[in-house]
């Protein structure tokens, strides 16, 4: 056993937040027992004893290393002492958490007295009146029943050899606790045999002291809404982005240890996008005298970091009132935020169909005690944000000791920054940008691309992919990146070290995005083309193509129109949407076209249009008519307004339905998505062929975004389909940006990240491209992103994902400021250990199909009404991309067939997910595990890692510390990390499998940070940006498989340049390699190689 391996069985853990069940087991330190109720510890250590007549310990097992293994939803410790031997196993059910222990006591003469004790936390019970006993206050061989703080505990001893005990060792001084207790009898002659069993199910806390508040007697709106903005209905007004999903009832808030009892209608007060909704509520009474108030609450909509949204007057019996200010992002956040407040708790987290939504937690300490609590209400204080309180529970004054109201408050306030990481012992881990990596190292991939761009004429489609012109039958996948505002403009002395770096992490892809929308930037005052900014964006070409790299161009994605047209428009911003049906915004977008697209790069000494190297364009960017991103006149100005207005009333003219006002929000109707999916599509056909007459050859997309089935209606005759998504993409709070922190493998079964949107965009018989997708900075698990993305494009058999970005955003695309401050930003990413370091393996395991192609394929076909009603499958079944190909068909007839007819509303996620397994005969998958139909992906959701298990390239993310065994494991690769969560992948660099190849690369990566960042409860209040980036250590024993092989040497690589470092120790035999990676060679990059 390696030192590694030696401290893995004190990290396992059995269970998680994700598990079905409230209640969830795992193994301590030692392998000792604890049991969670709602994320609260309540049973905290077992131990075994034999000692003699008096009481005198002859042996304990504490001090014993134990064996722990895993086989499926069972974990098993095996200890092994002088004389004592036992084996218990813990597992995991729905319902709860199921404990055996084997004891096996060897004999011994001076042995009398076995005992198994289970500790139970003295918060937990010390409500429970003293008696005269300490020892068997209960004792049964069947059932236990205790009512503790956080919950009621069933404890099922049935089918334990001898009765268990519940002891109460309050009243001594060397215990202070409560305890279960299992004493077998103990034969000093035979020893003993003996089974335990201990079945816990727990149940939210019915102490009377949980006085429930009756909010649903002051509700005014119910969890679900059928119509979105009829001013009836329930929730928010929003439709199906309601709160159906949560069923009414008790609900215990997690890691809080306080129930709530939900029930509806709810209070949902008046914001300022709901005003007509009531400014207070009628008062809730209490009655009673109180310790403490527990609010269950949440908003919708956000405001100002600190602003305060409402308040609850509390009235108490002698008339007088305290007001308590719910203030956002202190006490309260969106709901769609799912982040605890920085005074707050995540009380509850589920999906609503769109989102992952969540409900806050509250808590006030009453500083009149004595005084008892008449009532309580809620009024908004009448900002933008819509208040919402669900439900309420006063602690009463009696009915628990101090220690457990402390108990309470410890567990509320023990919140420590889950933003915050520790990184004393993360290594500096700079990634290359302009020519670092060393040509021919193992960071070198390169040889992928085949260079120069464009030798192998233009792209077309065949059979619903990319091919090249003079090679029509090998379609080709493109790994890519986005270079942003002035990201394709670097200084030409940058530019050609730009372009090799990228090609040697495997890029053969660079979109040119958002060129036009600085004044220094493609368009100059006189509204032709800036020649300094051409010349940059010409050189920067040419050199990519040089290196084997094709350019994806945009069109509209934001431009001074101002300057095509020689003249002030309304707005700028605005424009950029009014140019899908203004005749004179559609003209200065065409004139941008003409200047660009048919100038000649006298670099290439061709005209763009005539360069296969520009292999892809865009007519537009995330810009549509038919999707709901703010609300018409919020999107547009006079005089577009009046102009889109005036064409809503003609074409209700021409389809005989009377006139009215243009709707705020055409998706909210069939006509207006009608309306807007024939505007936008006229818009896109006139580009389509505006372009094709001006000499544009390569395939052309229309927008990049398919939110709606009208979108993709719109593009039908566009050469690809295109789309966008981001996870955990940073949202704005003042003057600070937020995140959630959330992880895609860590969500439930029936979720799966970011693919959802990109199987939404998937037409059949048309390729599919992914131009910006991004697991956002400072996510910590973002480490996840790229294997999971390119895994599931290559499963998917999608054809071009693109990063975003190498530079942009928050950079403003300035490649030179790496030079000084090569710090990681939010969306600028490209010297991102966690994110882009892992570029060269995923290209390797994307462009070479090193995962297979998926074998089910699933196919959604919408009739022509079904289009306009946009009800998409994949919405309510987004996990589908994990389980089978799923493309889209635009059909002639209306279809009722599964999966385009999903379950009803009613339905849950969860069941959803099953009823889709079953109409699969998939029995590999379940709620614990997502497996691919080709066995190459699978996600352990109950332990929480992905693997990757192809021949060529293997991959696991998550959480390592879970990989325990061979069935954990991968098929070449196995690992033993003590990692909460991290990505180690391998691939072989000569195209041979991984068993016999004879030059490997190895990532091993976790979360990365730049050194000067400022980051505080998921509030962003500094990037940081000079850095240095530093890398959190993986730590981890891996074992390579070997086959009739050459031996292998393993190497520690410089980060930056792939450089060889220092070889590692390393055991090797016929069959196997062995080592050990970590934090003492500081970096993440290891090269396995016979040279």
């Amino acid at each position: 056993m390696s030192r590694l391996q030696s401290g893995i069985a004190a990290a396992l853990i059995l269970g998680s937040a994700l598990c079905v069940s409230a209640q969830t087991g795992r193994w301590g330190s030692g392998a000792a027992l604890i049991v969670s109720y709602q994320g609260v510890d309540v049973l905290t250590g077992d131990s075994l004893l034999l000692m003699d007549g008096n009481w005198k310990v002859r042996e304990n097992l504490s001090t014993v290393q134990p064996q722990v293994k895993r086989d499926g939803a069972n974990t098993t410790a095996t200890y092994q002492g002088k004389l004592l031997g036992l084996t218990k196993t813990l597992e995991q059910l729905p319902d709860g958490v199921v404990v055996t222990w084997e004891l096996d006591l060897k004999p011994d003469p001076r042995g009398a007295n076995v005992e198994l004790c289970v500790a139970l936390e003295r918060a937990q019970l010390d409500h429970l009146p003293a008696t005269d006993k300490t020892h068997d206050v209960q004792r049964s061989a069947e059932q236990l029943q205790l009512s503790s703080l956080v919950g009621d505990l069933s404890l099922d001893v049935a089918g334990s050899t001898s009765p268990w005990s519940f002891d109460d060792l309050r009243s001594l001084t060397w215990a202070k606790r409560f305890r279960l207790r299992f004493a077998p009898p103990y034969d000093p002659v035979k020893g003993l045999k003996a089974k335990a069993v201990l079945r816990v199910h727990a149940t939210p806390s019915s102490l009377p002291a949980f006085l429930p508040l009756n909010v649903a007697g002051a509700g005014n709106r119910g969890l679900r809404d059928d119509v979105a903005e009829d001013g009836k209905g329930g929730w928010t007004d929003q439709g199906a982005n309601d709160l159906r999903s949560l069923q009414p009832g008790r609900l215990e808030a997690n890691e809080i240890g306080v129930p709530f009892t939900v029930a509806e209608p709810v209070v949902v007060l008046r914001g300022g996008e709901r005003p007509a909704f009531p400014a207070e509520c009628a008062e809730v009474p209490v009655g009673a005298e109180v310790r403490s108030l527990y609010f269950l609450q949440t908003a919708a909509w956000s405001v100002e970091r600190e602003a305060p949204v409402a308040e609850y007057v509390v009235r108490y019996a002698d008339g007088k009132e305290i007001a308590i200010p719910v203030r956002y992002g202190l006490e309260v956040n969106d709901w769609w935020a799912t982040r605890p407040p920085s005074l707050g708790r995540v009380g509850w987290q589920g999906p609503n169909g769109e989102a992952e939504v969540a409900l806050y937690v509250m808590r006030w300490e009453n500083p009149q005690v004595e005084t008892p609590i008449a009532g309580v209400r809620m009024r908004s204080t009448g900002t933008a944000c819509v208040p919402i309180w669900l439900a309420g529970t006063a602690v009463t004054a009696d009915g628990l000791t101090d220690l457990q109201h402390q108990e309470l408050a410890r567990l509320f306030e023990s919140r420590p920054n889950r933003s915050e990481v520790d990184m004393s012992q993360w290594f500096p881990c700079p990634i290359a940008w302009n020519d670092q990596i060393e040509p021919g190292s193992a960071l070198d991939v390169s040889f992928l691309n085949d260079a120069p761009a464009g030798k192998h004429g233009f792209l077309k489609n065949s059979g619903g992919h990319f091919v090249f012109a003079d090679n029509p039958n090998r379609p080709v996948r493109f790994w890519g990146t986005n270079a942003a505002l002035r990201g394709p403009f670097p200084e030409k002395t940058d530019a050609p070290g730009i372009a090799r770096v990228l090609a040697r992490q495997g890029v053969n892809l660079v979109r040119f995005h958002l060129y036009a929308v600085y004044d220094d930037t493609l368009i100059a005052p006189d509204g032709n083309l800036n020649p300094v900014a051409l010349d940059k964006l010409d050189f920067f070409f040419a050199q990519l193509k040089e290196n084997g790299a094709y350019v994806y161009m945009d069109l509209n994605d934001g431009m001074l129109f101002d300057r095509l047209l020689g003249h002030k428009v309304a707005d700028n911003g605005k424009a950029k949407l009014a140019a899908t049906f203004d005749p004179e915004l559609i003209q200065a977008t065409q004139k941008l076209a003409k200047l660009f697209f048919t100038h000649t790069n006298p670099y290439t000494n061709l005209r763009l249009c005539d360069d296969p190297a520009a292999c892809l364009y865009e007519i537009t960017n995330e810009n549509s008519l038919t999707m709901d991103w703010g609300g018409t006149r919020e999107r547009l100005c006079e005089p577009w307004l009046s102009e889109l207005e005036e064409r809503w009333h003609t074409w209700l003219a021409a389809h005989g339905l009377p006139k009215r006002d243009l709707p705020d929000s055409l998706p909210a109707t069939v006509e207006g998505r009608r309306f807007a999916a024939e505007t936008q599509k006229a818009y896109l056909d006139e580009m389509k062929q505006y372009l094709r007459d001006l000499g544009v050859k390569a395939p052309l997309c229309g927008t990049n975004i398919t939110f709606t089935l009208g979108d993709l209606w719109a593009s039908a005759d566009m050469d690809y389909t295109n789309d966008h998504a981001y996870w955990d993409h940073t949202g704005a709070l003042g003057q600070f940006r937020t995140y959630n922190n959330r992880s895609a493998v860590l969500s439930p079964a029936w979720q799966a990240g970011t693919l959802a949107s990109f199987a939404r965009a998937k037409v059949t018989g048309v390729p599919t491209v992914a131009s910006e997708w991004n697991y956002v900075y400072p996510n910590h698990h973002r480490c996840e992103g790229l294997p999971y993305m390119a895994a599931h494009c290559a499963y998917q058999d999608w054809d071009a994902p693109l990063f975003y970005c190498a530079t942009g955003s928050f950079d403003s695309g300035t490649w030179a400021r790496f030079h000084e401050t090569p710090g990681i930003l939010v969306h600028s990413q490209q010297t991102d250990p966690a994110t882009w370091g892992l570029s060269q393996i995923c290209s390797l395991l994307y462009r070479r199909g090193d995962v297979s192609v998926g074998k089910r394929k699933l196919v959604l076909r919408y009739g022509p009404n079904q289009v306009w009603e946009n009800r998409s499958a994949i919405s309510r079944l987004p996990f589908l991309p994990a389980l089978a190909r799923v493309e889209t068909q635009l059909a002639t007839a209306e279809t009722k067939d599964w999966p385009r007819v999903a379950p009803a509303a009613e339905t849950s996620a969860e069941e959803m997910y099953l009823d889709a397994l079953k109409r699969l005969g998939d029995t590999r998958s379940s709620l614990d595990r997502v497996v691919s139909d080709t066995g190459e992906l699978r996600r352990e959701v109950r332990e929480g890692y992905f693997l990757v298990d192809s021949p060529r390239t293997q991959i696991a993310c998550g959480r390592l510390n879970r990989i325990t065994g061979p069935g954990d494991s991968l098929s070449s690769l196995a690992i033993s990390s003590p990692n909460e969560f991290a990505t180690i992948a391998v691939s072989s660099l000569d195209a041979r499998p991984l068993t016999t190849s004879a030059r490997l690369l190895l990532v091993a990566v976790g979360n990365a940070r730049n050194a000067d960042a400022d980051i505080e409860d998921f509030v962003i209040k500094s990037m940081g940006k000079k850095g240095p980036v530093m890398a959190e250590p993986v730590e981890a024993h891996l074992t390579l498989q070997r086959q009739v092989a050459p031996r292998l040497r393993v190497f520690a690589l410089d980060s930056l340049t792939g450089k060889r470092r220092q070889e590692l120790p390393a055991e090797q035999t016929d069959t196997a390699l062995a080592f050990d990676v970590g934090r003492q060679f500081a970096t993440i990059y290891y090269e396995l190689t016979a040279g």
